[in-house]
């Protein structure tokens, strides 16, 4: 019988590991955060096949495929993947006639725990009966037993099996609730952020908070203040964002926001669409000559150096589009056409893509486009070294 001090001490790991999930996620890019939770969760697998029990020469039983199949289920494709070839790794490292088997059955769950977040993730709570699902989702991965040889299968199947699926039974319900409530605290997050008329980081409003404020001052009669929209978007802005992460790059918005708020004549606050587009609005005397407007931005945003984080110092790229809008009702169809992105765009601060023709039709007033949109950047940022290091009491 599998020790249940054992049991109990995987289990507060991956609780552990689930509490900090929030954090270095929130430090990190997605796809690093996520290279690290799938090696942490790697070690708590293979830290479960170093104190197996040994049913016979070559065969052991252990609860490895607990952390692969919980990494699979909540923390994404990348993090699955690594743990998954940590942990067989360690299994072909050990060896036995019951290795085959043991690599399948991880390779299984982990396919398992895929499967149920694709079929979950819409819910708005995952509760006790979808972690019960998982569970015995999770412990299709005994059928692998079969690859043993004759003896060693009919001996795990008709002693272990049944222990096995109770223990995941038991076992995978409570470390997945941690995660799954880590899951809601970052949505929760993500719909409180989408509520604010401001982003606390960048400082950059909505869009729909800069429409209303340009429609009101178009409304006062005050056409003097409102003639047009700039719309900026910043080049290589998905390489950015995953190289930065999201504190850094939302940083970044935040010092370009400064900039541009430097030259504003307008009064109306800087904005980000759904799409990750810049938007400020333009006097008169800053439509009258476009050309002239759309260098400067760009000169104000490129040319300078942005200190982002100790001596890591970047330069960015900006194309820039001007949209004259001297009537109330250009102005409503100027904003119209902004705010609906392109079906292919990715969600805010992560599309780089040009506009497709049908949705360029409401801005038939627009200025030619930039004949250097497509200049590249002028110094290529550094990325800091990230030291990941974890203890085992």
């Amino acid at each position: 019988m599998l020790l249940l001090p054992e049991i109990i001490g995987s289990l507060a790991v991956v609780v552990m590991l689930s509490s900090v999930f929030g954090v270095i996620r929130s430090r990190l890019p997605e796809a690093r955060a996520q290279i690290v939770m799938g090696i942490a969760f790697g070690l708590v697998a293979m830290f479960q096949m170093n104190a197996p029990l040994n049913m016979m020469p070559g065969v052991i039983v252990d609860m490895r495929n607990v952390p692969v199949a919980l990494a699979g289920a909540f923390l994404g494709w990348r993090a699955a993947l690594v743990c998954l070839i940590m942990a067989a790794s360690m299994r072909g490292y050990i060896g036995g006639v019951g290795m085959p088997s043991g690599i399948v059955a991880m390779g299984i769950a982990c396919l398992a725990g895929q499967l149920w977040n694709y079929w979950t993730r819409r819910q708005s709570r995952r509760g006790i009966a979808a972690l019960l699902l998982l569970s015995v989702m999770v412990s299709s991965h005994l059928a692998a037993a079969v690859l043993m040889p004759w003896e060693a299968s009919a001996v795990f199947l008709s002693t272990m099996a049944l222990p096995m699926a109770a223990l995941n039974i038991l076992s995978i319900p409570v470390a997945a609730t941690f995660l799954e409530h880590e899951r809601m605290r970052a949505l929760a997050e993500s719909r409180r952020n989408a509520e604010r008329e401001v982003h606390p980081v960048s400082g950059l409003a909505r869009f729909d908070v800069f429409s209303r404020d340009a429609l009101a001052l178009a409304h006062s009669d005050a056409h003097v203040s409102i003639a047009g929209i700039n719309v900026i978007r910043l080049t290589g802005r998905d390489h950015l964002a995953g190289s930065l992460g999201g504190a850094r790059f939302n940083l970044l918005l935040g010092a370009m926001r400064v900039r541009l708020q430097s030259q504003d004549c307008t009064g109306l606050p800087v904005a980000i669409t759904e799409d990750g587009r810049i938007v400020t609005g333009l006097n008169f005397q800053q439509v009258a000559d476009p050309a002239t407007t759309e260098a400067l931005m760009r000169r104000l945003l490129n040319d300078q150096a942005y200190q982002i984080d100790g001596d890591l110092h970047l330069r960015v790229s900006v194309s820039v589009q001007t949209y004259h809008a001297p009537t109330l009702a250009r102005l409503q169809d100027c904003i119209e056409g902004i705010s609906v992105p392109a079906p292919k765009w990715r969600p805010l601060l992560m599309a780089d893509q040009e506009p497709s023709q049908e949705h360029r039709a409401p801005l038939a007033a627009r200025t030619p486009r930039n004949s250097d949109r497509g200049q590249r950047q002028d110094h290529l940022f550094e990325t800091a070294q990230v030291l990941w290091t974890m203890k085992q009491g």
